[in-house]
């Protein structure tokens, strides 16, 4: 009797240890399938702490420095804060924690980005909100001269768990777009690349994430020819193989419509939350098109039609920069690991709003960019030199952008060229005002979306191309336009309503061969305040 009972014991003692396992398995099972409990979780809290520590040795310039503000803690200062006239905007892809892996045009390390985003703190720039930027191109709300936006294009992984701990270290915000198909299609839960629909409600908990979209399809290639060639999907008409024939524009209308509306649904029911924008993908509304040149003005046109806002790359000779008249097509600047975080600061400095009468000695660089070729600054003096692969070299002024009536005067001597441009109302290397100046004439050129609608020429020997010195001038007032050499007005003409503003530029080029190259001195703008034309 006695052996039954401790067999009876022993048995029910192995049911009970059993049990407990069993709860332990199927609680780490449970745990398992817990995001706060996953290692991609527990490993993004070391990181903030990591940032913090980072960051504040960063801010205090070393160890000991940091360890002494906790004795002495600096007041902290505050400026006087000016309001923005335009937003910039960044785009980022992948930010990359590995050693081992070799820089390319599109992704950056970490080391790199966390740079970049502590010196723009520590310069006192501050990220705002889609919805804060809506409003401000509405004129609903003012903002702090010192505002940007960042973004991150096709929801992946190595964009949210890298940088995620450095957003909430330096309270900022940022924006996710996300290829709906992939991170919230039927097998999301398994992607390993791009984030899952769990990982993007939990980016939207944290309230430094906002998901926006960048389509359902259309990051995939899509057939545009008999012969199995492949182009980007919304920028092409598609080919129907079992049609044998090429998609019409109707239909090239309707499926890009069907795919815009549904990567907006598929956010907004599966992640409950509202969708203000949409990225094109590769920066691609209908310039790189394969058989569709009309794709560009139709994408545009039908994403208007579902979304208040989206994103387009700013090219090298754009105001990077975005205004409220540029509402719905808002530019960013694509970011690499070419670009440091001087670079960036020194843009975004470049670009705020400068004010008329304005002087460059060029002593320094206060805001010239290269739209095409080279430029230098130097010795008192602006260099524009031509590129081999473009033959031609454009500077413009950042900040001069909202300058509408005004005067421009600037010495000059040509290096090498039979050709060069003082342009005014500049928005970029399509839309602008140019007197151009050759040893044989001087013209008024104007260019309306890369189309000349306007050259007015007189037949003026001015001796350029042999090196000497002269002053060039521009003049826009209202409709108004004159072109100038040494303080004398050589050619008028009326500028049509759509330049009705914008900045100012240099373009050199040469007919024959290449290497033209421009010297620039004593720059000086003023504005006009009168119909007669008087400053």
């Amino acid at each position: 009797m006695h052996d039954l009972n401790l067999k009876m014991i022993k048995i029910i003692l192995i049911i009970l240890i059993a049990a407990v396992v069993l709860d332990m398995l199927s609680g780490i099972n449970i745990l398992k399938n817990n995001y706060y409990w996953r290692t991609p979780y527990f490993a993004m809290q070391y990181d903030y702490l990591k940032e913090e520590f980072l960051f504040a040795k960063y801010e205090h310039g070393g160890i000991s420095n940091w360890l002494k503000s906790f004795k002495n803690p600096e007041p902290i200062k505050l400026e006087q804060s000016k309001t923005a006239t335009a937003i910039p905007v960044l785009l980022y892809h992948g930010v990359i924690d590995n050693t081992n892996w070799h820089a390319d045009d599109v992704n950056i390390s970490l080391n790199d980005f966390r740079e970049q985003m502590f010196a723009l703190k520590k310069n006192g720039y501050q990220t705002i909100t889609l919805s804060d930027y809506v409003l401000f191109t509405k004129g609903e709300k003012i903002l702090p001269e010192k505002s940007f936006i960042l973004t991150f294009d096709d929801g992946r992984k190595d964009s949210f768990y890298t940088v995620d701990p450095i957003l909430r270290v330096l309270d900022y915000n940022a924006v996710m777009f996300v290829i709906t198909n992939r991170s919230l299609g039927p097998n999301s839960s398994q992607e390993v690349f791009h984030l899952s629909e769990e990982e993007l409600q939990k980016m939207i908990a944290s309230g430094h994430w906002r998901i926006e979209s960048h389509g359902k399809n259309d990051h995939d290639s899509i057939q545009i020819n008999a012969n199995g060639d492949k182009g980007h999907f919304l920028s092409n008409q598609m080919w129907l193989t079992s049609l044998e024939k090429i998609e019409t524009e109707e239909e090239h209308k309707a499926r890009i419509a069907l795919d815009l509306l549904e990567s907006k649904k598929d956010i907004e029911r599966k992640l409950n939350t509202s969708v203000l924008s949409f990225a094109y993908p590769f920066g691609d509304f209908g310039m790189t098109t394969e058989n569709f040149p009309e794709s560009k003005g139709l994408i545009v046109d039908e994403a208007r039609k579902v979304y208040p806002l989206s994103f387009c790359q700013a090219s090298s000779s754009d105001f990077p920069t975005n205004y409220p008249e540029s509402s719905f097509l808002a530019k960013r600047i694509a970011i690499s690991s070419q670009i440091s975080a001087q670079d960036i600061v020194n843009l975004f400095e470049y670009n705020q709003e400068k004010l008329l009468n304005y002087q460059d000695y060029f002593l320094k660089n206060n805001g010239w960019m290269a739209g095409r070729g080279f430029i230098e600054i130097n010795n008192g003096s602006l260099r524009l030199k031509d590129s081999e692969l473009e033959g031609s070299s454009i500077a413009f002024l950042g900040g001069s952008y909202l300058w509408d009536n005004y005067s421009v005067k600037a010495n000059i001597r040509v290096e090498k060229t039979d050709s060069l441009a003082l342009t005014a109302r500049y928005h970029d290397q399509n839309n602008n005002v140019s007197c151009v100046f050759s040893d044989h004439y001087i013209s008024l050129v104007q260019n309306i979306n890369s189309k000349e609608i306007l050259d007015i020429r007189n037949s003026t020997e001015t001796s350029l191309s042999s090196g000497r010195e002269a002053e060039i001038g521009i003049l826009v007032n209202g409709d108004e336009a004159s072109c100038f050499l040494d303080g004398k007005a050589i050619v008028n003409g009326t500028i049509d309503s759509s330049l009705s503003h914008g900045g100012v530029g240099f373009k050199v080029w040469d007919t024959l061969e290449k290497g033209s190259a421009l010297i620039i001195r004593n720059f000086k703008a003023e504005k006009i305040s009168s119909i007669d034309g008087t400053t």
